[in-house]
Parts: C-alpha cells; structure tokens; sequence
C-alpha cells in the first residue's frame, strides 16, 4: 500500500497528536509471533524443494485506481490466479469492510481505543486517506465474493504459521498472500489503540499486503500490488514478516 509521507502526513499528526503510539505492545507482539514459529514448525527444510516459483502468477497492479488498496489488491490476484474473474476495484467497493476513519478515544483506563484494523479497512482504498485493514476484512470480502460465485473455495486466516511452512505451501502451488512492508524495509514507527474487545491493533506508514510466490535458499519471490514481481532477500522477508505479526491469508478447498 503506497503509504506516502507526504500524503499520509496529516493522518500521522493527527493519530500522533492524540498520542497513540505503543511501541510496547508492538514489540511484546513480534516476541509472541516469534516463540511461536519454534512451537509451529512441523517441517524441515528437506521436506519441501530447496527453490520453487509460481509462475504465470496473474499480477495486478493498485495504481492508480487504489492508492491506498494494497491488501485488495494482493487478495484480487489470488482469487485471479484460481481462475476467478475478480475485479480490483470492485472487490475494494463492493466487498471490502471499510470504516471511515479510526474513531480513537482515550477510555476511563488511560488507553485509547478505536475501531478493529484487522475487522475493517480504515479509510477509504479508492484515496489518498486509507490507513490498512488485517486478515479479517481481506477474509470477510473473500469469502463474500467465493459465496457470491458459487465457488468452493474459501479464505482462512494462517496467521502464526511457521514461515518454513509457508515455503512448502507455495511448493505444492499454494501462493500466499502476507502482510509485509512497501519495499520489504521495516516498518516505520507504529502507532495503533486497543479494540473494545481488548484487543491491540497497529500500523505503520509503509505498511503493505503482498503475495508470497517463490522461495529459494537465499531469496523469495513477491508478486507486488506496486512494484510487480520482486525478488528479495529471504532473511529481510522473515524479519518484516514477524514484524508483522505473521499475518497471512491462503485460499484453500472446504
């Protein structure tokens, strides 16, 4: 997602005007994600191909049409890649949960609250003003339009998979869609508030959703909603990845 500074600049003063930077519940997070992986990994790496690339993997780009629509984007492009006639555009107005902005406020506890990022997309995907949405709007408008289809097919939330099983995911021609950061550099400063649920919600200007395709000892392959087909390097990728809690969607037969 093209969370430029210039243009997101009067979002982050605002958001950081009210003060809503958690740099410690970010980080507490990105621990938790990372003792995981060692409970979760089931695979070894000799269990799945060494180097593996999806190919002909259908490429979408969000520009100009969704400034801010990256994670739509990259899930439009799954769907495409099963052969269903999903349009970008269409998926960001007709099926994507959006709230307008953030409605943060500062609760008798001292914290401040506001709307669910994973549950909804802040913003609007189709300017400038989108801030980033987690993997339950992208599965709430997947499912959506698989239901509207007629198709069998249904997104499910692997979020905390171990990365090594991601890998074998896309050697048996799974690509998986992964939240990450514009250009695989980390994450800016994170901001973010709890949900009325209690739960903790961030984000970070050069947040970004993508599509993991290929891997190789060194590398992996992203198809990119801005750049294309990137390649990078694989530890950066995993870092990134962590940093953002891990957060993956796949779309599967149920």
């Amino acid at each position: 997602m093209m969370k430029m500074y210039l243009k997101k600049s009067v979002v982050w003063m605002l958001l950081s005007l009210i003060g809503i930077i958690f740099a410690g519940n970010s980080e507490r997070a990105e621990i938790e994600y990372a003792e995981s992986q060692a409970d979760n990994l089931i695979l070894t790496k000799a269990e799945y191909p060494a180097s593996y690339e999806i190919e002909n993997f259908p490429v979408l780009y969000q520009m100009p049409e969704l400034p801010t629509g990256c994670e739509i984007t990259a899930l439009t492009m799954l769907l495409n890649y099963y052969g269903l006639p999903a349009e970008k555009v269409e998926m960001a107005t007709g099926y994507l949960p959006t709230l307008l902005s953030a409605e943060t406020y500062v609760g008798e506890d001292g914290k401040m609250y506001g709307n669910d990022m994973n549950q909804y997309f802040i913003g609007n995907p189709t300017t400038q003003n989108g801030i980033i949405c987690g993997t339950g709007a992208i599965i709430t408008a997947a499912n959506d339009f698989l239901l509207d289809y007629g198709s069998t097919l249904r997104a499910t939330d692997q979020t905390g998979t171990a990365v090594e099983e991601l890998y074998h995911m896309v050697s048996r021609g799974i690509p998986v869609m992964v939240w990450c950061t514009i250009g695989m550099e980390n994450r800016s400063p994170v901001q973010g508030w709890y949900t009325e649920n209690g739960t903790y919600v961030d984000w970070s200007r050069n947040d970004h959703g993508a599509v993991l395709i290929g891997y190789t000892s060194d590398t992996v392959k992203i198809a990119d909603p801005i750049s294309g087909i990137v390649e990078y390097d694989r530890k950066q990728f995993e870092s990134v990845f962590a940093s953002r809690k891990g957060q993956c969607v796949i779309l599967e037969e149920k």
